[in-house]
């Protein structure tokens, strides 16, 4: 699929270090992208656990805020987008059908870098778009989505939701094919990003913005 992540070079990048350093927001804004496609395809990558960042809006008289890891699976830097995945029967795929604005909040300690993207997030089950990301997923990863029970249901012990099968052998990828019914993919179409460069002689922080969403940002510096 045009503009998705296909393969990433094992490389260390020339980052942007301190503020005076002649960094462009060019610059910045391919490393922002460099580095999100590197986290979608290495679990070793900080950036491959996000934060998403939602709202409760089940009750609607007392909406609130809501937060959990999730995993990046693909980027999309033509759309742009960002896309995780989900049970279908989780509580965050309910909160985002009722209230699509998300964030997804990255950090990478080594690196001292944290980024924000903010987008209207969908929700794919069943369409040609969850079967896409399906494909993607080896066994083991389908294997969660056979869960006999939803997930945030009450029980009275610990209990690991997961098909009698032997705990060490994960389901093939055929056994796991009942579990593309509790499958959706996210897509989260970006509307902003901001990059924050940590660092002891001061920060430097920018802004992307995407009044349309289908063509080249709007970039600026922010104070941090």
């Amino acid at each position: 699929v045009a503009g998705y992540t296909a393969h990433v070079p094992d490389l260390d990048l020339d980052l942007p270090v301190l503020p005076d350093d002649p960094a462009t927001l060019d610059a910045i804004l391919a490393a922002a992208w460099d580095l999100l496609e590197r986290g979608a395809i290495r679990a070793a990558e900080d950036w491959h656990w996000p934060v998403l960042a939602s709202v409760d809006s089940c009750n609607p008289e007392h909406p609130s805020a809501d937060a959990r890891v999730v995993v990046l699976r693909r980027v999309d830097r033509c759309a742009p987008a960002l896309e995780i995945h989900s049970d279908l029967r989780a509580r965050k795929r309910i909160e985002l059908e009722r209230s699509p604005p998300a964030c997804l909040v990255f950090h990478d300690r080594e690196r001292g870098l944290q980024l924000r993207a903010w987008g209207d997030a969908s929700v794919h089950a069943g369409d040609p778009i969850a079967r896409q990301a399906w494909e993607r997923l080896s066994a083991s990863s389908r294997r969660i989505y056979l869960a006999p029970r939803p997930p945030g249901e009450p029980v009275d012990a610990p209990d690991l939701n997961l098909p009698d099968a032997p705990q060490d052998r994960p389901n093939g990828a055929g056994e796991a094919e009942a579990g593309f019914e509790n499958f959706a993919a996210i897509v989260l179409t970006l509307g902003r990003m901001e990059w924050l460069r940590l660092g002891r002689g001061g920060h430097q922080r920018a802004r992307f913005d995407w009044p349309r969403r289908d063509g080249v940002p709007h970039a600026s510096w922010v104070r941090p």
